[in-house]
């Protein structure tokens, strides 16, 4: 094979409103916008010296429909995060922002939140679990063992065998 390809690169999504999307991204999950374009396409990227722009919204055209699950194409879309901490963080800002959370899991290579944007896709933001830790817990690591709601919330610690840094 002549080439192999290193990273997903970036994302874009169309929005309804080119706005409010822009204030999710940014307020919500944090994302600096780095540019826009002649387009009238907005740039988003939390490290522009490693990847110039992460992800890039444009406005649909007036009366395009919205995402339907049940279709083919892109499920989800997915940010990692540093850790724990950082995933509790997420979990708290998103409730402040009244933000639809799909649902949260342990996946045993990842702890989850799913959640949607204001225009109805599906992203999520993880952190990772360490492999000798995982082991312990997760007979298959990209299983769905369950939700993981509680620990976001710290009313109980992180489950033995499933403890993410």
């Amino acid at each position: 094979m002549a080439f192999r390809i290193r990273r997903v690169g970036h994302l874009v999504l169309r929005v309804k409103d080119l706005e409010r999307s822009r204030k999710f991204f940014t307020e919500v999950l944090g994302f600096p916008q780095v540019g826009q374009n002649d387009r009238g396409m907005l740039f988003f990227s939390t490290d522009v010296a490693d990847n110039h722009h992460m992800l890039a919204i444009r406005q649909a055209k007036e009366g395009s429909g919205m995402p339907d699950p049940e279709r083919v194409g892109m499920e989800h879309v997915s940010f990692e995060l540093g850790g724990f901490a950082e995933l509790q963080d997420a979990y708290r800002r998103f409730k402040e922002h009244g933000v639809v959370i799909h649902h949260t899991v342990y996946h045993g290579v990842a702890k989850s939140i799913y959640f949607l944007d204001p225009d109805g896709n599906m992203l999520e933001v993880y952190c990772n679990v360490p492999p000798e830790e995982y082991r312990k817990s997760a007979p298959n690591p990209y299983f769905r063992y369950g939700s993981i709601e509680d620990e976001l919330e710290g009313k109980v610690p992180q489950r033995p065998g499933t403890v993410a840094p």
